[in-house]
């Protein structure tokens, strides 16, 4: 003991000394880092490190990996000239709003607005738009602590701000968010006019993690980039209508749109229905309208695989009609098990359908066999296993005998489970995420089967303990 104090009183001063010098490193970083008053504030655009580019230039910087270096923004360059207006008017094509449908239609209507079709494009409000304006949960910080966003809003919009700070200048830059793309179940992006050429976000919103990050696919960590034009394929699938430049890349009339994927884009143009249905309002039966239940198994899965399946377009946007061969405006690419295409993102659904053997095993299975338009099905679970029921009895399950029939309502999670989809990628500070969506590949997935199973049971065990003295039902088996 006598020889111990000694060192220990060493180890104590040790320990001091380091907590000082600690102290007086932290001091000294505060005492040295500028404070906001100390910056000047100056237009982005006055950066060295930002580009301003036209629309045709952005896949060639993107593709070269120009815009990948730390502090690098792309912005848009603003066309000359006088803005593009359209001479085609939506509803002179049949494009018609779904309000126009509801006047007749009022159940079918109703229930169609709350679906993500009715979701998938939308004007900016605080209703549409699921991620937080509030201090401390609208910004989004990158690996670049000199470059980061800030989502804001007034009276007059919405907007996402851009500050990167070097050698004691503090660069600024808004952009309004103009149109919001997607429903918000997965996730959101957002559009924003340069004149009359349309351009996506460098923010996004996931669901999954509820936080602003990094817009999917090309955009990089640390980085700005505003400027990757939006073609009319895009909209051609979260929207109804866009009055498009087909000479440029993404050139539209700004006052000639109809936001959602609505009524016409399944039932064909409706200007001819409702004006043979206004002169003769007694008529039980539609004129001059696609019926979707009434066309062949082909043709109701090619409605869906407009926007549901991978491909090359062959005709401008918005020009395939409901009832029509696909083939005819989009080169269908249905190679599920290739090695680039094996992930459940949306542009592959069809393909992973038709690999299923419940798809193979028979001539009725569609998309809107498990699919009704017209009302939200998100999250029924129980809804959709009653399609399985159809050829499949619940008994059959062989789960059943270790879940009981709490297993009967669960088929879709058991057997079309959520996958990470690797196409959908996102760069974040922390690290790289990719989204999580239903695959559409009917099979058996052990993982997911024991996944369900395990759910089940803890759900059986908290029932028992919630009611004392009640005996787990004995159709739920721990």
């Amino acid at each position: 003991m006598i020889v111990a104090v000694p060192v220990m009183i060493n180890l104590m001063k040790i320990t001091l000394l380091l907590s000082l010098t600690a102290i007086m490193l932290l001091l000294l970083i505060w005492l040295t880092t500028p404070t906001a008053s100390e910056y000047s504030v100056r237009p982005l655009t006055e950066l060295s490190t930002v580009r301003q580019i036209a629309p045709d230039e952005w896949i060639g910087i993107v593709t070269s990996g120009e815009n990948s270096e730390a502090g690098t923004v792309l912005l848009p360059r603003r066309a000359s000239g006088p803005e593009f207006e359209s001479g085609i008017l939506p509803a002179s094509r049949g494009f018609l709003t779904p309000e126009v449908c509801g006047k007749c239609h009022q159940e079918n209507y109703t229930g169609f607005l709350l679906t993500s079709h009715a979701r998938t494009s939308m004007e900016p409000r605080t209703d549409t738009i699921p991620g937080s304006f509030e201090p401390g949960r609208n910004m989004l910080k990158t690996r670049d602590p000199h470059l980061w966003f800030t989502m804001t809003k007034d009276q007059a919009g919405f907007y996402q701000e851009l500050t990167v700070e070097k050698d004691l200048v503090r660069y600024e830059y808004r952009r309004s968010i103009d149109l919001v793309i997607g429903s918000g179940n997965h996730g959101q992006g957002y559009l924003s006019w340069e004149g009359d050429h349309l351009y996506q976000m460098h923010v996004s919103y996931l669901k999954e993690m509820d936080q602003w990050v990094n817009s999917p696919g090309l955009y990089i960590d640390g980085t700005a980039d505003f400027a990757r034009p939006v073609p009319g394929r895009c909209l051609d699938c979260h929207a109804t209508w866009f009055a498009e430049d087909v000479k440029s890349i993404n050139r539209f009339d700004r006052s000639n749109y109809v936001l959602g994927v609505t009524c016409v884009r399944c039932h064909g143009p409706g200007h001819e229905h409702t004006a043979y249905h206004l002169e003769f309002p007694d008529a039980d039966v539609g004129k001059q309208i696609v019926n979707p239940a009434r066309l062949s198994r082909e043709r109701i899965n090619e409605l869906c695989a407009q926007c549901h399946s991978s491909g090359e377009p062959l005709a401008p946007a918005f020009a395939y009609r409901p009832g029509e061969p696909l083939s005819a405006y989009l080169e269908l690419d249905l190679s599920a098990d290739d090695s680039g295409n094996e992930d459940p993102h949306s542009a592959n659904q069809l393909a992973r359908l038709m690999k299923s053997e419940c798809y193979r095993q028979t001539e009725t299975l569609t998309c809107i066999t498990c699919h009704d338009p017209h009302r939200n099905q998100r999250g029924d679970t129980a809804g959709y296993s009653k399609g399985c029921h159809q050829c499949h009895a619940p008994e059959s399950c062989t789960e059943r005998s270790v879940t009981g029939s709490a297993i009967d309502d669960r088929c879709v999670e058991c057997h079309m489970p959520s996958r990470r989809d690797a196409q959908v990628r996102i760069e974040m500070a922390s690290g790289t995420v990719t989204a999580l969506i239903r695959d559409h590949l009917i099979g058996n997935w052990p993982e997911a089967s024991d996944h369900i199973r395990k759910k089940i049971s803890a759900a059986s065990r908290e029932k028992s303990r919630a009611v004392p003295g009640r005996v787990s039902s004995p159709e739920v088996l721990e």
